[in-house]
């Protein structure tokens, strides 16, 4: 088979514009089969790459005062929820990324039927990475770029630009919270019997991550019993969990020096369904005061073992704790422990919860991230408590990835930072939790209209 590499059609604005980027570089090749369509869902750089707008816009993360002035405009804007992360002339990295995946799955699905047959891949687990793909990434636009999912007004409620095909000439209008909602669901339900149960690289969809998004989805829109029972799918197909207690420190107790045992590699980290990373390093990242005060610190292992507030050379950070190991890669992919954190909270905010079960499965993910020499299970008979310490524990486990930023909105959080004397505060309510349309998308297409701004 002809070796691949090519760029699907690239928009700034994938489906409000006529103004397309098609790239086809001198010397690669037109896809002809089916194993070329394929292959296009294997470019990494695209089909894995997302999540630059959150990385320090949720309240794990702060910013100390001496590395603001190291600290790049764009991300100061991020961190003080400014109205527009991007001016004109830049690039809104999130829409970019998720438009280019968007586009290579649908001309994948627009041509899989007519393509010649190839003998490398099989066409239907093509078609459904391509679903899962094109799922994905609307479901991550739709929370950034639309109001949380609000059963109310989720008909009228304006969302992103559908496109369900490639078409160079197509200027289209914003569609609505419900619509792009209702083809996530759509695509996923379609993709579920076409995948394979796990996937053979962790960059390529399986029938478990499918399930595990597809429990997500219905936990954002609060429909609990679904949400509980994909979740519960995807962990009986898989459920692996690393225990932190095999890792120690690679010098003294000071986790900045590296850690034994901890695969930091997110392709190789067994507890991956699905990677998505931005490919933007976060060098010196530091916990917010209210995030480090979670921990036990002195049980807890993700205290021991990714945070630190000394430095590699052993200076000491006055009070500041840094990210070690993980957590410098923004990750916004599909993981084992979010998919117990989902089940769990799916289980505790039903009408009739079951207190039993969500403690048993709480505690599966818990005695894996203690001390096993003091652990012991989690445990009351006041469904508040427990529904608390689940979201608790969701706030540990998930730091550092977009997972905490679309928490702090669909729980309607607020936050506040201060930066050179002047204080910034997000509220539940403010429109700056939905992400500005990219000004120069706006530019391309008089159609869009856009989101409210202001905290």
């Amino acid at each position: 088979m002809k070796k691949i590499i090519y760029l699907c059609i690239i928009a700034l604005f994938a489906s409000c514009s006529d103004d397309y980027v098609d790239i086809l570089p001198k010397g690669k090749t037109i896809p002809e089969s089916t194993d070329d369509l394929a292959m296009l869902l294997n470019y990494t750089n695209d089909i894995n790459s997302l999540d630059v707008n959150s990385s320090v816009q949720a309240d794990d993360v702060t910013i100390p005062e001496f590395m603001l002035p190291f600290s790049a405009n764009a991300t100061i804007k991020a961190y003080t929820w400014q109205d527009y992360l991007y001016t004109d002339a830049e690039q809104d990295a999130d829409w970019v990324a998720c438009y280019l995946s968007i586009s290579r799955a649908n001309f994948v699905l627009q041509n899989l039927d007519t393509y010649t047959p190839g003998n490398e891949f099989d066409v239907d687990y093509t078609k459904g990475r391509a679903l899962f793909v094109r799922a994905n990434y609307y479901f991550y636009l739709v929370n950034g770029y639309g109001k949380h999912y609000n059963a109310a007004t989720a008909e009228t409620d304006l969302a992103v630009p559908l496109l369900l095909e490639m078409d160079i000439n197509a200027s289209q209008a914003r569609s609505t919270v419900q619509e792009v909602y209702s083809q996530v669901i759509e695509d996923l339900e379609t993709a579920i019997p076409l995948l394979k149960d796990s996937a053979p690289h962790r960059t390529w969809a399986s029938k478990a991550a499918a399930y595990g998004l597809l429990g997500r989805v219905y936990l954002y829109q609060e429909k609990y019993v679904l949400a509980q029972e994909y979740s519960k799918k995807a962990l009986d197909l898989y459920s692996t969990l690393t225990d932190y207690n095999t890792f120690s420190y690679v010098s003294g107790t000071n986790s900045s020096k590296g850690v034994i045992g901890y695969e930091s590699n997110a392709l190789s980290n067994e507890e991956n369904l699905f990677v998505v990373e931005s490919g933007n390093y976060r060098t010196e990242l530091f916990y917010s005061e209210g995030l480090i005060n979670t921990f036990d610190k002195a049980k807890d292992l993700r205290f021991w073992y990714f945070a630190s507030d000394y430095d590699q050379t052993d200076a000491y950070l006055d009070g500041y704790f840094m990210a070690t190991t993980g957590g410098q890669e923004p990750f916004s992919g599909i993981n084992v422990p979010e998919v117990y954190l989902n089940y769990c909270e799916a289980l505790m905010k039903q009408s009739s919860d079951d207190r039993t079960q969500a403690l048993t499965y709480l505690n599966m993910l818990r005695k894996n991230r203690y001390d096993s020499a003091t652990y012991a299970d989690f445990a009351s008979t006041d469904d508040s408590t427990v529904l608390a310490e689940i979201m608790l524990e969701r706030r540990r486990e998930l730091r550092f990835s977009s997972n905490r930023w679309f928490d702090m909105k669909r729980l309607g959080l607020t936050a506040s930072r201060t930066v050179d004397g002047e204080t910034f505060t997000i509220t539940g309510s403010s429109n700056n939790y939905v992400w500005a349309i990219p000004l120069n998308v706006m530019a391309l297409n008089e159609l869009l209209v856009q989101n409210e701004r202001g905290l």
